[in-house]
């Protein structure tokens, strides 16, 4: 368990529910106290054991759910809105969140219908449609339980720069487009999501703009740790894993392992492997099809990251695209 980290009047309560998901052992959230209310940032996963839990720590700390005075959330995925609507439903509080966080957040029919078309046109034209049926077979699920998973109050849209109990909003995109840090300037406290993790990679994840075209997710993530290296900080209190200092190692390591896997990939095509799917496959061997929806956005990800560095270039065939590396005396 680890206990409260205070400076000043300020604490921050860290709920850190050990579970095995995927290479991490634990979902996190917090309570912030600033000295004047109390805020959950982010909810952890939603079940019967993170419920259990969070009423457990609540008890632990002599705090309350009608001690809580609002929620903040770093972005939308679901292992950070978990017991958010268990607060609701015993206490009407203020929801803030990125604004484009807020039709994935109510679930709303065009956005879940958006993000099926997308992802068929990407799997098709990246050659892997074929592995994805587990994928939108959960899409299909999430669209049925719209009503059930959505959030249930008023959310407050947030952006870049904006202020709010005595927090500044840092956009930091690439795990996910509504990606934000909430930074306290006078502790030197980033609340990160799941931006960087110790001694754990994170994964920047492919999406889309408004005009569903693909999103430069990994130099989107390599721009967003840099925002995050520049911040003075004592304590990162993140998604996953334990909150850590020294966040300037941590975040170096990131842009380290960054560019090894750009290079991999380049090395990849180099050696002649053309199609995404055989990309992966030479990377990854049989993880593919059991890590699907990871692994190809890892490759889609570093592929078009590749090209945008003048390393790659595609040319689409029956379809498909296919990759080729440039020639240093092309480019």
């Amino acid at each position: 368990m680890v206990e409260a980290i205070k400076s000043g009047d300020k604490t921050v309560y860290p709920f850190i529910f050990p579970i095995n998901y995927g290479a991490m052992t634990s979902i996190n959230y917090f309570l912030y106290d600033d000295g004047k209310s109390l805020t959950l940032i982010d909810g952890g996963i939603q079940s019967i054991e993170n419920e259990k839990y969070f009423f457990t720590m609540l008890q632990h700390h002599n705090l309350s759910i009608h001690d809580i005075d609002q929620i903040y959330l770093t972005h939308h995925h679901e292992d950070h809105i978990g017991v958010v609507n268990r607060v609701l439903s015993d206490k009407k509080v203020p929801i803030y969140a990125h604004h484009l966080a807020l039709p994935r957040l109510y679930f709303e029919e065009q956005y879940l219908r958006n993000k099926k078309e997308f992802f068929q046109k990407i799997y098709t034209e990246y050659g892997c449609i074929h592995l994805a049926g587990n994928r939108f077979e959960k899409m299909e699920q999430t669209y049925r339980n719209r009503e059930k998973l959505k959030l249930k109050a008023d959310i407050i849209p947030l952006y870049d720069g904006d202020s709010i109990g005595g927090m500044t909003v840092i956009e930091v995109p690439g795990h996910s487009p509504d990606s934000i840090i909430f930074y306290n300037d006078a502790t030197k406290w980033q609340f990160a999501g799941d931006l960087v993790l110790e001694n754990t990679p994170t994964n920047a994840l492919i999406d889309y703009d408004e005009n569903l075209n693909l999103l430069p997710s990994v130099l989107q993530y390599e721009n967003s740790l840099k925002k995050s290296l520049e911040l003075p900080t004592t304590w990162i209190f993140p998604g996953h894993q334990n909150p850590f200092q020294n966040h300037k190692v941590e975040i170096e390591k990131k842009l380290q392992r960054l560019k090894r896997k750009e290079s991999r990939i380049v090395e990849t095509v180099e050696k002649g492997y053309q199609t995404t799917l055989e990309i992966a496959e030479a990377l990854y061997h049989k993880r593919v099809e059991r890590e699907f929806l990871f692994i190809m956005s890892e490759v889609i990800g570093y592929l078009d990251y590749a090209i945008s560095k003048g390393k790659l270039e595609k040319t689409m065939r029956n379809g498909q695209w296919h990759f080729m590396k440039i020639e240093e005396n092309e480019q």
